[in-house]
């Protein structure tokens, strides 16, 4: 009798078979049959074949089994039922060196591309464990390793900001592409493949003890620390290569690591042998598919892409499974560190005028050398109004970003919440993406309407999906990032497609001050104004709401309306300080710390401080990106990212 998992497998091998003979059927000449293949043949269709279609279906067999394997090891030695090279950052940090070093030092990619592949993976994983290293618990790391990936990401969309040439083939390739045109690549990952995998396997016996804790390994005579760190090198080594043979591949190797678990595979030996098969068949039948559709109806999905769009339910579901308890953030009131006293509130307004001095006055000239405008000519005079609206739109941003975030965290008693962890961002820029690729529309209030649905779209999403688990806060926070990163993928396969429009995208994305027109800069600080005043209304909820939801239900707070009202307003900043200056400042996470480090804990009081704050960082951020790399600039958005991610990677370690 024939168990599941050989079942299962079987069922997958003649699937993969079907598909394969299907493909190869329509690429060969009639009448021709597929054993020519195996002969030499000047007949150029059968030359394609054979040069494009077998290695293609070569390398997926060899990057799926590759990646599964890694995954399933780094999972035994970090005892992580999460842990892959698309949740700890591995990938994305081998993607960003070869990025750098593809675009400012080409000639080192002659000597090794894996090698520069490899050190951008090991920095990453390192980067994320420093980050997790308190507790290393399976929440922390996850959290961790996936705003690393965002991190990168930005990085790496502002080096295709600057060097759109000479990053227009590393889009397609960073997206996961597994186009082939010789053997070489699939006989260099099948060599370093098959040496990484003797090893492991060599080592077998003692990995599959590291299943008991640390102390009972270490009486069985396992030298657990080196164990550990020939895995986590081998796993890292494993992945590296992959990505530096076909870019990054999403979720493929957690997804076979889950599926060998969930078939009840129990011995490590057999665990490793059928990842490698499964994550092998799993990937090849998708590329497959995704070839037959280019066929038949002429649509181009880069491979790794379309994974990774597959991949982040899957995320979502392994995580609700295994963390139901584990890792919690921290969830009580802050820690007061000092009480705010009246001469900061100078302080802080002084700040914001040297801030609007410095947007609106100082700057470099045609000669590179610093300026201060003295409007006493109509030069001078016309360069302050091309500067004016561009402060205007940062403060909108500022104050708009810092209200949400402040809504936000003392609406789930998260520090650690804000509008762009919480998928809101995302989610607005994925409705400007559906009209920009689905419908085609360039008028402004379209790009205004669907920016506001797709934040509210995410904010549904988000609550529908943690609603049966009492909106837990590091459930909320990890399925906002798992959004993120769903949007994140789906701009790489627009990028990756050529499509013209993604270079508007890209732009839009970025956050720049200047993407919104001038004359609507007046207009929308009247409006950010306006809806400051109005958040103002909601300080007695606030304050309610920070007592727990019991308390403040049994003050009169009616709890669910409450939350309604709160989420969709925090929505439509959101959503319109992201059209302003793009997705993902974190300005929001930034600003509400600041003022708990002041000692503001009054709802009122808060979110006008709060407001002041996140004004004068935009500013900054906007003139810093304007300055710093006089004449180019860099967008506000990505100069708030930067600083805001740094920050919130510190916070990381505080958890």
């Amino acid at each position: 009798m024939v168990n599941r998992p050989s079942l299962f497998f079987i069922l997958l091998g003649g699937l993969f078979c079907a598909l394969s003979i299907g493909l190869l059927t329509v690429q060969l000449p009639e009448n021709t049959s597929i054993l020519r293949l195996i002969h030499p043949s000047d007949n150029l269709d059968l030359l394609l074949v054979q040069s494009y279609t077998l290695p293609r279906i070569a390398i997926a067999l060899l990057a799926g089994g590759t990646l599964a394997f890694a995954s399933l090891l780094l999972q035994q030695v970090m005892g992580n039922p999460l842990a892959s090279d698309s949740t700890l950052g591995i990938s994305s940090g081998a993607q960003f060196s070869l990025f750098t070093v593809a675009i400012f030092a080409p000639q080192f990619l002659q000597y090794s591309t894996g090698l520069i592949a490899l050190v951008g993976a090991i920095f990453s994983l390192l980067f994320v464990l420093v980050l997790a290293r308190k507790t290393l618990s399976p929440l922390l790391l996850i959290l961790a390793g996936l705003v690393v990936n965002l991190y990168f990401g930005t990085c790496t969309a502002m080096m295709m900001l600057f060097y759109p040439e000479e990053a227009r083939g590393l889009a397609q390739w960073g997206a996961g592409s597994l186009v082939q045109e010789s053997w070489h690549d699939s006989q260099q990952l099948a060599l370093q493949s098959a040496v990484c995998f003797s090893l492991i396997f060599l080592l077998r016996r003692p990995l599959s003890i590291l299943t008991l804790n640390d102390s009972n390994a270490k009486s069985l005579g396992v030298p657990v620390g080196k164990l550990r760190f020939i895995g986590i090198i081998i796993s890292a080594y494993l992945i590296a290569s992959v990505v530096s043979a076909v870019g990054m591949i999403g979720f493929i190797g957690l997804s076979a690591a889950t599926l060998v678990r969930q078939l009840g595979i129990r011995t490590f030996t057999w665990q490793l042998s059928a990842s490698i098969v499964l994550g092998a068949l799993l990937l090849a039948i998708t590329d497959l598919i995704l070839q037959l559709v280019n066929v038949y109806y002429q649509i181009s999905l880069p491979t790794g892409a379309a994974t990774a769009l597959l991949g982040t339910p899957l995320l979502l579901w392994l995580m609700f499974r295994t963390l139901p308890h584990s890792g919690r953030l921290t969830t009580t009131h802050f820690q007061k560190i000092r009480q705010y006293r009246p001469h900061f509130t100078w302080l802080i307004i002084a700040f914001f005028v040297v801030s609007v001095i410095l947007a609106l006055g100082l700057g470099k000239n045609a000669q590179n050398s610093w300026q201060m405008l003295i409007p006493e000519h109509t030069f001078q005079l016309d360069i302050l109004a091309l500067r004016y609206p561009r402060m205007l739109i940062a403060i909108c941003a500022g104050i708009l970003l810092s209200v949400a975030g402040v809504l936000l965290q003392r609406l789930t008693l998260n520090p650690m919440a804000s509008p762009e962890l919480l998928g809101v961002s995302s989610g607005a820029g994925m409705g400007i993406l559906v009209l920009l690729f689905v419908f085609s529309a360039q008028d402004t209030l379209w790009f205004w309407l669907a920016g506001i649905s797709g934040a509210l779209l995410a904010l549904f999403i988000l609550a529908s999906i943690n609603q049966r688990s009492g909106m837990l806060p590091e459930k909320v926070l990890l399925t906002g990032i798992s959004l993120s990163a769903l949007f994140d993928t789906l701009q790489r396969i627009v990028i990756a497609s050529g499509d013209p429009r993604a270079n508007q995208l890209i732009s839009w994305t970025s956050g720049s001050t200047q993407s919104l027109a001038p004359t609507l800069a007046i207009p929308f600080t009247l409006l950010a104004l306006i809806l400051l005043v109005v958040s103002l209304l909601f300080s007695r909820w606030l304050d309610l709401l920070r007592l727990q939801s019991p308390m403040a239900q049994a003050l009169g707070l009616n709890i669910l309306q409450t939350r309604w009202i709160l989420i969709i307003f925090s929505a439509i900043l959101t959503a319109l300080a992201t059209l302003m200056v793009g997705p993902l400042s974190f300005i929001g996470l930034l600003v509400p710390h600041l003022t708990h480090f002041l000692g503001v804990y009054k709802a009122r009081q808060q979110l006008l401080i709060s407001a002041l704050l996140g004004s004068t960082i935009m500013l900054i951020a906007d003139w810093i990106g304007r300055q710093i790399l006089f004449p180019y600039e860099i967008p506000a958005g990505l100069v708030a990212t930067l600083v805001g991610g740094s920050y919130f990677l510190l916070m990381m370690r505080k958890v």
